[in-house]
């Protein structure tokens, strides 16, 4: 819940947790917004129900999270604190590059605008939050001994991905609410493609442990942009993306959506937009398997009276029944999770049900097998394609791989 009653002011006498209290970690990111929420200050905390934390009564806590006053109930764990400041800078300015680029373009005539809240360039206001994060220590990385160095460096990696995840999912509600109120669709849910790519964090423990020094560090949110791309493209990619248009535009294209949604997938996959790489990846899928249907109808010319009813069928019937009688030449198991099929359909499939009929979230490693798992399911159709000369391009097609 979120905290809107008067709470007393904090008991000097009762600041301090017991001596036997549960450690608490407070973890903290500094995040930069691409745009103004027309907040000057704010700073709220939002508390689980169920049981405070061992040792910690109302105050302490209170005191802990830097507020006067205690929390309002002895049953509520904190979960996150949301400080917000907006401040001043010179930012991008708009149509700059455009000049450079091409000169000419400068004699237009451009509207002179009131500046507002809204307003880019020269002195815009820019909105800064500080999410902390709050969990027991023990449920950290620090709470285990770290033995084997490489792995403690790539599981606190992990756990600082993690919660940043999650304070950037919970503070997305926050947006989302502030957006609707007056239709500002200029403020929207963050991603990680949102964010500067070294996002500064700290790490503070209650109470402070001797010697502890409070670490802190930035964390790549951008781990998976590739930093090895040539400067320029070949001259034969940019050919090839220009005839692959022209082929989309003709209908010569029949993949081509395909090719458009296996991309979302990964570009909200890299965004840290998890729940739309699924769905994404799970919408390529289908997109690509009656597609297949389309197309060898045409290639093998088949009875065209029988593909409407292939088409009408419901996509797990066409799973199951269809795609081995019309297009694979392999059996299909489903449930099998030890073929692409069945990883495919318990990676992907269930994952994008769930995510879209109960609600769940999906976590980073979860977006990862599912857009993973629809390249081998693809792969493994283009393989099992039903052999005919008239379809080797598709099989050939269907053995993409990215470009180095």
């Amino acid at each position: 819940m979120m905290e809107e009653l008067n709470p007393p002011p904090l008991d000097p006498e009762r600041i301090d947790p017991d001596p036997e209290a549960e450690p608490i970690a407070a973890l903290t990111f500094l995040l930069e917004l691409p745009h103004c929420l027309r907040i000057k200050e704010t700073v709220f905390l939002v508390s689980d129900r169920g049981g405070s934390w061992p040792g910690w009564n109302p105050h302490a806590i209170g005191h802990m999270a830097g507020f006067e006053r205690a929390v309002p109930e002895d049953d509520l764990r904190p979960r996150f604190k949301v400080h917000i400041r907006q401040t001043r800078i010179d930012g991008w300015v708009p149509l700059l590059a455009a000049d450079k680029a091409y000169p000419g373009w400068e004699e237009v005539e451009r509207p002179r605008r009131p500046v507002g809240p809204t307003s880019r360039g020269k002195d815009e206001l820019r909105s800064v939050v500080e999410i902390t994060t709050y969990e027991p220590a023990d449920q950290t990385p620090l709470g285990f001994d770290p033995g084997d160095e490489e792995r403690f460096r790539h599981d606190t990696l992990e756990w600082l991905s993690r919660r940043l995840d999650e304070a950037l999912s919970f503070l997305n509600q926050y947006l989302i609410i502030l957006a609707g109120m007056r239709d500002e669709w200029h403020t929207s849910a963050l991603s990680r493609s949102d964010l500067p790519r070294d996002t500064p964090w700290k790490l503070t423990l209650f109470p402070t442990p001797e010697g502890w020094t409070d670490p802190s560090g930035t964390l790549d949110v951008h781990a998976t942009i590739r930093d090895d791309l040539p400067a320029e493209r070949s001259a034969e990619e940019i050919a090839y993306a220009i005839e692959a248009v022209h082929q989309a535009r003709r209908g010569q294209a029949p993949f081509f959506q395909f090719v458009e949604l296996y991309q979302a997938a990964e570009h909200h996959l890299g965004s840290g937009r998890h729940d739309q790489a699924v769905i994404a990846a799970c919408t390529a899928t289908e997109v690509l398997v009656n597609t297949l249907f389309r197309v060898l109808w045409v290639c093998l010319e088949r009875e065209p009276a029988k593909l409407e009813g292939v088409l009408s069928a419901p996509f797990k019937n066409q799973l199951n029944g269809l795609l081995p009688k019309y297009v694979v030449g392999a059996p299909l198991d489903l449930d099998d999770t030890g073929t692409p099929p069945g990883r495919w359909y318990a990676e992907c499939y269930t994952l994008r049900n769930r995510i879209v009929h109960e609600g769940q979230k999906a976590s980073a490693g979860e977006a990862y097998d599912a857009k993973i798992a629809t390249g081998d399911f693809a792969r493994w159709i283009g393989q099992e394609l039903q052999v005919d000369p008239r379809t080797e391009w598709i099989m050939s097609f269907l053995d993409f791989r990215r470009v180095s």
